[in-house]
C-alpha cells in the first residue's frame, strides 16, 4: 500500500498513461500519433518552402539540406517585390481578376446545368448529360491546339478575356451539383410547383441555399485550378502587363540564363497566400460538400 502511495504521488504520467491503456483508448492514441507523423511528412515541404523564402542563394542549394536559414534575409522579397524587375501587382490583379471571373461563372453555370438535368425532363437529357460528362475524361493537352485554333479565330490571344471564355463550362462541376441536387429530396420540388413557383425560381430560392456546401467545394476546387494556372495561360499571353502570377514569377526566376532560386521561393510563397486564405474561409463547407454529395443517379 505505501509503495502504491509513493508511486501515485510521484509518478502521476505513469499512472495516467497505464489508465489510458486499460481503458482501451490506446488505439485513439495511435491512429493520432501516426496521422501526426504523416501530416508532418506532408506539410514539411511547403514549412522548407517559407524558411527557404528567407535565406540567402547559396544556402538554398547547400548539401546537406538544412531547415533553417544560416542568416535570415529579406533579399528575396525584396527582389521579388521589386518593380524594375516585374510588376507583380499587376499580375497579382490579373490573377486574382481572371479567378474570380471564372470561379463566379462557372458555380452559377454548373449549379443551373446541375439542376436542369436532376429535375427538368427534356429530350435527350440523359444522352447530352453523357456528353458532357465525357469531356471530362479527355486530357486538357488534347484540347490545347483546338482551343488556341477557336481562341485565335474570337480574336481573343493575348487578352484575359482567353482565360475566362473557355472555362465558362465545366463539365466535373455540372456533375457535382447534379449529384448534389439529385440527392435532394423531390417532394420539396414537387410543393414549390403545387405553389405555382417556375423552375427558375425554384431554383433561384430553394436549390441555390440548399447547395451552398458543393456550390463551397466547387468554387474552392476552380479557384486552386484557376489561379495556379500555367499551361493555357503560357500559351496564349505575351504582353507583359497581363501576364499572370505564375508566368511572372517564372519570368523572374529566369536571371542571366540561369535559374534564380531565391525568386522561385519567395514567388511560391507569395502565389500561396490567397489560396491558402480562400481555403480557410470555406474550409467547413469544403469539408461538407464533400461529405455529402451523393453518387447515385
Amino acid at each position: 500500500m505505501a509503495s502504491a502511495k509513493i508511486t501515485r504521488r510521484r509518478f502521476p504520467i505513469v499512472l495516467a498513461i497505464r489508465a489510458e491503456l486499460t481503458s482501451g483508448r490506446w488505439i485513439e492514441w495511435l491512429i493520432g500519433l501516426i496521422l501526426a507523423v504523416f501530416s508532418f511528412v506532408m506539410f514539411y515541404p511547403f514549412i522548407w518552402l517559407i524558411l527557404s523564402s528567407f535565406k540567402e542563394a547559396p544556402d538554398i542549394l547547400r548539401i546537406p539540406v538544412s531547415l533553417l536559414p544560416q542568416k535570415w534575409t529579406l533579399s528575396a522579397y525584396e527582389m521579388v517585390l521589386d518593380p524594375r524587375r516585374a510588376n507583380l501587382p499587376r499580375a497579382y490583379l490579373n490573377s486574382i481578376m481572371v479567378t474570380v471571373s471564372v470561379v463566379v461563372t462557372v458555380v452559377f453555370t454548373s449549379s443551373l446545368c446541375g439542376y436542369a438535368f436532376a429535375r427538368l425532363r427534356f429530350p435527350g437529357r440523359q444522352i447530352l448529360f453523357y456528353l458532357i460528362l465525357s469531356t471530362a475524361m479527355v486530357p486538357f493537352i488534347t484540347l490545347l491546339i483546338p482551343l488556341y485554333i477557336v481562341v485565335k479565330y474570337l480574336t481573343l490571344m493575348d487578352t484575359l478575356w482567353a482565360l475566362w471564355v473557355p472555362s465558362i463550362f465545366n463539365s466535373f462541376g455540372i456533375f457535382l451539383c447534379r449529384q448534389f441536387i439529385y440527392g435532394i429530396p423531390v417532394e420539396l420540388y414537387d410543393a414549390a410547383k403545387m405553389d405555382g413557383a417556375g423552375d427558375f425560381g425554384i431554383y433561384h430560392h430553394i436549390i441555390v441555399h440548399l447547395i451552398k456546401p458543393v456550390m463551397s467545394a466547387l468554387a474552392i476546387f476552380e479557384f486552386l485550378g484557376v489561379f495556379n494556372s500555367f499551361l493555357w495561360p503560357l500559351v496564349v499571353l505575351n504582353t507583359e502587363d497581363r501576364l499572370t502570377l505564375p508566368l511572372i514569377i517564372r519570368r523572374m526566376a529566369d536571371r542571366f540564363g540561369g535559374t534564380d532560386y531565391q525568386a522561385i521561393m519567395a514567388g511560391s510563397v507569395l502565389v500561396s497566400i490567397p489560396p491558402l486564405i480562400v481555403f480557410l474561409i470555406f474550409q467547413r463547407n469544403f469539408v461538407k460538400g464533400i461529405a455529402l454529395t451523393g453518387l447515385k443517379g
